[in-house]
Formats: structure tokens, C-alpha cells, sequence
């Protein structure tokens, strides 16, 4: 069956990025697209949780949270603390509630991370592009959580992607193109059909998007993880620490037998060492 049938759960996966796309010495090692797993009949609830807490701590809804700036004391003054004319306790506080409401509305997290040092160590120059590369991955999670409940459908939204790549092709057509030929062809490593992912993404800006914000929390929060702890990954032994802010949303990802979270809920690509797993419960 085709992704445009009607029976059957509606879901929609909302994804930004962090870290750089490209290559080069001063980008970041890592690049992440992560993001959020909301069933479409209970994202207006879901929004209207995070637009409630927004107004009850930060005094209106309008406000984008952004979990780089919320951290970092210089943008806390400058975009929140400041303007809004709230303690840093309040802003704390809103945060807080907002890390609580991952895993609820029956949502579930995903994420796909490329490891651009053993990209080039594995594939040389014939390395695939980290953005094109950590894109597809996070489809086939996506896809196969799809799967596996039996949901019908499988929408997207994207955090509107600024900018163009060094062969000045813009970001939001490369992701179309992309998106049509994993639909058309399906994922040329593993053979995945992409039969229940919608035929377009759309665009949207985070500011406007209550539920975009907290996928920018997943995106950031798992690059910190693997800046932080990224060669246990392949080469470490049980279990794995967490990034603070990373622990508190680990819970959410998708798992596989025994809650296993490597392959299921976060891809790391390439895999140096496919031997050790990881789980949500026992981090061994």
C-alpha cells in the first residue's frame, strides 16, 4: 500500500539538524537530523501543552525555545531573560516542564548521526555527504517504526533549512530530491521501501512551530551526546554515559528487542564496532 491511503493511525515526524552539514576542518565531527514522533491526532494537544507553559512561565506563547540558546548565558540574557523580563528560575522552570512533556501524547524520538572522521576513514573521497547521508537514515527509522505499529501514514515536517551547500545548491531542494528518489528507489544500502512515508515533506519555520522546537531539543541534545561521548559509542564498555541533558529524554527514543536503542531509536553511521549494543534500560 501507498502512504496516501486514508485508513489506519496518522503520524507526523518533525526533524531539525545540528551540527554542520558539510565537510571541512572547523565543521563539526558530527551531524545529527533528529527529531519528534507525534500521532497526528494528538499534536494539537501536544502544542497546546507546550504554547500553555510558554504563557505561564515566560508570560506569552509566542516565544521560541531553543535548547543552544536556553543553555548558553549570554542568549539567555539576550533573548529571554531581557525581553521577556523573567528570572533565570522562570526560564528554568519552563524548560523543565518542557523536557517533561517528551513521551507523552504517545510520542517517540528518533534520531540518525553521522560520524564525519570515520566517514572519510571508511569510504575516503567516494564518502557520501553527511546531511544526504544522516537524511536517509532517519527515514528508514521513521519508516520502520511506521511499520512495525501499523500506521498508515508517515507525514514530515522539516525546520525550515536557510542557505545553500558549497555547489550552491539550496538545502530545502536537495532534500526534496532526495526525499522523491528514496521514495522512488528506496534506500540503496539496506532496501527499505519507504511505503508508508508521504510523498513531500513540508517546510516550517521553529518559531512558529511549537513541536520544531522541541525536535531542535533531540537534535542538540544527541549531538552533545556523541561530541561528549561519541567514541564509546563503537569502542566502549557498559555502560554508556549520558550527556545530562541528553538523559533526560533517552527514554523516549523508538527501541527494539529488550529496548535495545542502537540501530532502532539512533543510527550512528558508520558503525565501527557492530558488536556492542546498546538498551534504555541496563546502558549495556
Amino acid at each position: 500500500m501507498r502512504a496516501d491511503r486514508s485508513d489506519g493511525a496518522r503520524y507526523r515526524l518533525y526533524i531539525d539538524d545540528s551540527g554542520e552539514k558539510e565537510w571541512g576542518e572547523r565543521a563539526s565531527r558530527y551531524f545529527v537530523y533528529a527529531g519528534i514522533i507525534v500521532p497526528i491526532s494528538l499534536e494539537a494537544a501536544l502544542t497546546e501543552k507546550v504554547r500553555e507553559l510558554k504563557t505561564r512561565h515566560l508570560g506569552r506563547d509566542d516565544v521560541e525555545l531553543k535548547c543552544n540558546w536556553v543553555r548558553h548565558p549570554k542568549e539567555r540574557e539576550k533573548r529571554y531573560l531581557a525581553p521577556l523580563a523573567i528570572t533565570p528560575e522562570q526560564l528554568d522552570a519552563a524548560v523543565d516542564e518542557l523536557y517533561g512533556l517528551f513521551g507523552t501524547h504517545e510520542t517517540k524520538l528518533v534520531a540518525a548521526v553521522i560520524d564525519k572522521v570515520h566517514m572519510r576513514e571508511s569510504y575516503g573521497e567516494r564518502a557520501w555527504h553527511p546531511s544526504a547521508t544522516a537524511y536517509q537514515f532517519l527515514l528508514q527509522r521513521y519508516q520502520l517504526f511506521l511499520r512495525r505499529i501499523g500506521a498508515a501514514v508517515g507525514e514530515i515536517t522539516i525546520d525550515n533549512m536557510t542557505g545553500a551547500s558549497r555547489a550552491s545548491n539550496q538545502w530545502r531542494d536537495l532534500i526534496r530530491d532526495q526525499h522523491r528518489t528514496l521514495l522512488r528507489d528506496g534506500c540503496r544500502l539496506t532496501k527499505i521501501r519507504f511505503t508508508h512515508v508521504t510523498k513531500s515533506p513540508r517546510f516550517g519555520d521553529s518559531a512558529k512551530f511549537h513541536l520544531l522546537q522541541m525536535a531542535d531539543f533531540v537534535a542538540y541534545n544527541c549531538l552533545r551526546q556523541f561530541r561528549d561521548h561519541g567514541t564509546v559509542w563503537d569502542d566502549g564498555v557498559p555502560p554508556l554515559p549520558l550527556y545530562p541533558a541528553f538523559q533526560r529524554i533517552a527514554q523516549h527514543f523508538v527501541s527494539g528487542p529488550n529496548r535495545r536503542l542502537d540501530g532502532f531509536g539512533i543510527v550512528k553511521f558508520p558503525r565501527k564496532n557492530p558488536t556492542i549494543r546498546w538498551y534504555l534500560v541496563r546502558n549495556e
